[in-house]
C-alpha cells in the first residue's frame, strides 16, 4: 500500500503538469470548430481520470463507517464535504460510487468484489466521468434487491458500453452522448432488467403525482409546483412549446378543482388539482383555434410494436411502449388506455424499417359518436358525482379491444382523466345493457343507470 507521502509526491508532479496544461489554455486563442472541440474533448479525458482518483481516495471512508467519526465528523458524508470543499450533495455522490467501484472486506478480513465491475474499470481507464457513473450506479441500485446477479452483470456492462461508446474489449460501439440523453436510454434498460416491468414505477408515480397553487406574492404573483405524470408533463410542455411559437390561443374555460370528486374521493387535494389540470389540458389542446405542433393537435404519442402489443403472453406491467418526449418506457396496462382514449395508426415498415404506409384511425370514437353519448349520458362523467364537463372528458371502450369490443355507440361512454385511469382497477365498474350504460361502485352496490336520458327532462 503506498504510503500517504508517495501520494502527496505524484499529486506535486501531477499539478506541476496541469500548471503548465492550464497555461497553454490561457494563451490559445483559437476560435474554429476543430481545435475546440478537440481540446474540450482532451482536457475532459484529463478531468475523467481526476475523478477517477477522487473517488478512488474514498475506499477507506466507505469501507470503515467509523472513520467520519473518527477524524471528528458526524458521518462520512460531512467528513468529506469538510476535506475537500464540496457540498454534502456532492460528497453523497461520490462516496456512492465509491461504495459502488471499491473492493470491500468482509468481517474476518476477506477482499469483497466490487459491486460495479464495469464501472470500476471504465472510470480507471478514463472513459466515464461522474455523472455518467452516478446515473449508472442509481439505476443498478434501484434494481438491485429484484433482479439476478447474472442480469445485473448484463445490464451494467451495457449501461456502462452506452456511456463510454466501447465495447467491452475497447472497440469502438457508438459515438459519446450527453448523460441527459444517455438517462433515457439507461432507464430504458433498468425497466428491461427489472422483473416486476414498468408498472411498479408507474404505479408509483400515480400516488406520487400533485399539483399546488401558492399564496400570491407582493406582484400578485402565484407559485405553481408539483409533480406530473409523464402524459401530463409531455402534453403541458408540447401546449406552451406550440403556444410559444403562436401566441393566438385563447381558451375562455374555467374549472374550478376544488369542486371536483365525492365526498367519498380517495384523492387528495393536490392530486385532485392535478387531475384538473390534466383535464384543462386535453380540452385545450383539443380546442378549436388551439396552437398546433407540426401541423398536428398537441397530443400525446405513444409507439409500440405490433408484435409487442398483441403477445399473448406478455403481462400488463411489460413496458412495451415509448412515449415522445418521456425516457421511460410505458406498460401495456397504460399503451392499452391510450388506445382505448384515442384510437392508434397503424405503421407498416420493410425489412429495413422504411415506412411503407400508414393506416388512418383505428380504434376512435368519431365526434358524431361522442355527441351521442352526450345526448345518451348528459353532458358530464359516467361515474355518479363527478362534475367533470363533457369537452374534458376521454371516449371509454367498455368492453376492450383485447375482448373484441367494437368502437360504436352501444360499447361507448364518457368518463373523466382520473376516472379513465381508475377503469380496470375500480372502485367503480361499468357495463352497457340495451345499449344504456350502468355503474356501480361506493355508496351504490346494485348496478344502477348512470344518466337519465335528456329526451325525459323535457
Amino acid at each position: 500500500m503506498l504510503s500517504s507521502e508517495a501520494i502527496t509526491r505524484q499529486v506535486d508532479v501531477v499539478a506541476h503538469d496541469l500548471a503548465a496544461l492550464i497555461e497553454l489554455l490561457h494563451g490559445d486563442s483559437s476560435d474554429t470548430v476543430g481545435p475546440v472541440s478537440d481540446v474540450v474533448a482532451a482536457v475532459e479525458s484529463m478531468g475523467r481520470l481526476a475523478d477517477c482518483a477522487r473517488v478512488r481516495v474514498l475506499a477507506p471512508l466507505v469501507n470503515d463507517p467509523m472513520l467520519g467519526e473518527h477524524l471528528g465528523y458526524p458521518s462520512a458524508t460531512a467528513a468529506l464535504a469538510s476535506l475537500a470543499h464540496i457540498s454534502e450533495r456532492s460528497a453523497r455522490a461520490r462516496l456512492t460510487i465509491a461504495g459502488a467501484v471499491s473492493a470491500g472486506r468482509t468481517i474476518t478480513g476477506a477482499a469483497l468484489p466490487a459491486t460495479c465491475p464495469a464501472v470500476s474499470a471504465a472510470l480507471d481507464a478514463g472513459g466515464l466521468g461522474l455523472d455518467a457513473a452516478t446515473l449508472i450506479t442509481t439505476e443498478l441500485a434501484s434494481i438491485a434487491g429484484r433482479a439476478p446477479a447474472d442480469v445485473l452483470d448484463i445490464a451494467e456492462t451495457v449501461m456502462v458500453g452506452l456511456a463510454t461508446g466501447l465495447t467491452p474489449n475497447g472497440q469502438a460501439m457508438a459515438a459519446a452522448v450527453s448523460v441527459d440523453f444517455l438517462a433515457g436510454e439507461i432507464r430504458q434498460i433498468t425497466a428491461a432488467a427489472d422483473p416486476d416491468g414498468a408498472r411498479p414505477r408507474e404505479e408509483r408515480a400515480i400516488r406520487r403525482r400533485e399539483f399546488r397553487l401558492g399564496t400570491a406574492d407582493y406582484d400578485g404573483l402565484i407559485p405553481a409546483s408539483g409533480r406530473l405524470l409523464p402524459e401530463i408533463g409531455v402534453l403541458l410542455a408540447g401546449l406552451l412549446e406550440a403556444h410559444r411559437r403562436s401566441p393566438r390561443f385563447v381558451d375562455h374555460s374555467v374549472l374550478n378543482a376544488d369542486d371536483l370528486g365525492l365526498s367519498t374521493d380517495p384523492r387528495t387535494p393536490g392530486q385532485r388539482r392535478h387531475d384538473a389540470l390534466g383535464e384543462i389540458l386535453i380540452a385545450a389542446s383539443a380546442a378549436d383555434g388551439a396552437p398546433r405542433l407540426d401541423g398536428q393537435a398537441v397530443t400525446v404519442l405513444v409507439t409500440v410494436s405490433a408484435a409487442d402489443l398483441a403477445n399473448d403472453a406478455g403481462l400488463e406491467s411489460d413496458g412495451i411502449g415509448t412515449m415522445a418526449g418521456s425516457p421511460f418506457p410505458v406498460s401495456r396496462c397504460t399503451v392499452e388506455r391510450f388506445i382505448d382514449a384515442g384510437g392508434y395508426r397503424a405503421v407498416t415498415t420493410d425489412e429495413n424499417g422504411a415506412v411503407t404506409a400508414i393506416s388512418s384511425p383505428q380504434r376512435c370514437f368519431t365526434p358524431m359518436q361522442r355527441v351521442g353519448m352526450v345526448a345518451r349520458d348528459g353532458a358530464g362523467c359516467s361515474t355518479p358525482g363527478c362534475t367533470s364537463p363533457h369537452y374534458t372528458l376521454q371516449a371509454h371502450h367498455v368492453i376492450p379491444d383485447r375482448d373484441g369490443g367494437p368502437t360504436a355507440l352501444d360499447n361507448g361512454l364518457l368518463l373523466c382523466f382520473w376516472h379513465h385511469q381508475q377503469v380496470d382497477t375500480g372502485p367503480w365498474e361499468y357495463r352497457m345493457v340495451a345499449g344504456l350504460p350502468q355503474v356501480r361502485g361506493p355508496g351504490i352496490p346494485d348496478w344502477t343507470r348512470t344518466r337519465t336520458p335528456l329526451a325525459r327532462i323535457a
